[in-house]
């Protein structure tokens, strides 16, 4: 009986697999190529974020001139009486209608002296201020903050310190629990320019040509009239001074309206999130975008960002001062915002310029010309960055 031959080659029987060094070298291969790849894709996202996030500051900046063409110049400035009649609002209370929010809008109470953080809901009104505070608005939000989920301000004219824990405040028909609130803005005014950046009678390429002549303290405290220092949207408080167009002497085009303040209420530096609770330096003044506060003095910082007021840094080293050192009603601040000039875009920081333009600064920006931006009637004589 003959045995049938297999009818594979001698070749093809023995066919050898990959070896144990081929594979290894495959795999060496692919990962280097996935190494190669991944900081290009993590690029190709940020630059989505970053033009998204310069969309959202264009939409605000179109917010801010339809307002003011609907209201014969007015622009929609933030008001924080210091005393007598009226509320505290913020630029953005003024603007929802026109940032395609008008039912929220509808539904805030806008009565006088009623807050944004009133717990109580007034003749005709269903759902009290401080509730709408909680409403999320992603054309405030910068897709690179990595905080905006989480992040919630608070109210420290009623709650007294900042919170020490992470805890939202409840209401079901009436105050349950105190705590966070407030959603977030990454955008705010650039209201004055710190007097730490005087420069006392001099010109120096590392200070302001022009500052506020008095301490932010003594801001809450003034009813004077518009000065050389003010910027673009400049704050009232006293519930009466209109805020217009007009007062721009500067140019549109050559003014920052608003600046991004990215991540706050949660202090960030160059090197991350600081802290945490129920560390105090965990948390920035401001942030929360129906309050006042959130619109900031331009002040400068250290390069490490852990010192702001008169260091050598224009933007982009701290998203603004600690509450442990810019307390509350405290000295230096009172109750204005310690926030500052910082984004999560490398390299940049996006601003609106008052005639609706949306430009990304660099870092190298110094104080002087960054400071010469924020004011509207300064007459300062510096190049401005393209």
């Amino acid at each position: 009986m003959s045995i049938a031959r297999s009818s594979l080659t001698p070749s093809a029987r023995r066919r050898p697999g990959f070896t144990l060094v081929e594979l290894l070298v495959v795999i060496a291969i692919i990962g280097t190529l996935v190494g190669l790849l991944l900081p290009a894709v993590q690029a190709a996202r940020e630059s989505s974020r970053r033009s998204a996030c310069l969309n959202n500051m264009k939409q605000c900046g179109l917010a801010i001139l339809n307002y003011a063409s609907a209201n014969q110049s007015t622009l929609p400035h933030s008001t924080r009486p210091i005393s007598g009649t009226g509320g505290r609002i913020s630029w953005v209370n003024r603007s929802l209608a026109f940032l395609e929010e008008s039912q929220l809008y509808d539904k805030y109470d806008r009565s006088p002296n009623v807050n944004w953080s009133s717990w109580t809901t007034g003749t005709g009104y269903q759902t009290p201020n401080a509730v709408l505070a909680m409403t999320r608005i992603k054309a405030l939000e910068c897709p690179s903050d990595p905080s905006n989920e989480e992040a919630f301000d608070a109210d420290p004219d009623t709650s007294g310190p900042y919170p020490t824990t992470n805890t939202m405040a409840v209401w079901n028909g009436s105050l349950v629990t105190a705590g966070l609130f407030c959603a977030t803005t990454d955008y705010s005014p650039t209201t004055f320019v710190d007097n730490r950046l005087a420069n006392g009678g001099t010109v120096s390429s590392d200070k302001a040509d022009v500052a506020w002549t008095g301490t932010q303290k003594q801001m809450t405290q003034t009813t004077s009239g518009p000065q050389q220092g003010d910027g673009f949207m400049a704050k009232d408080y006293n519930g009466k001074v209109a805020q217009k167009l007009s007062f721009c002497t500067d140019g549109l085009s050559k003014t920052i309206a608003l600046a991004e303040s990215a991540g706050r209420p949660f202090k960030y530096t160059r090197k991350g999130r600081v802290g945490g609770f129920p560390a105090a330096n965990a948390r920035v003044n401001g942030g929360g975008w129906v309050r006042p506060a959130s619109d900031f003095a331009f002040a400068g910082s250290s390069a490490d960002g852990l010192t702001v007021g008169g260091g050598g840094q224009a933007i982009n080293a701290t998203n603004g001062d600690s509450v442990d050192i810019a307390t509350f009603d405290g000295t230096t601040y009172g109750k204005e915002g310690s926030g500052q000039p910082f984004s999560f875009h490398p390299g940049v920081v996006n601003v609106v310029m008052a005639d609706g333009a949306v430009k990304a600064l660099s870092d190298s920006v110094t104080i002087r010309v960054f400071a010469a931006m924020v004011t509207r009637k300064g007459a300062e004589s510096v190049d401005l960055p393209d």
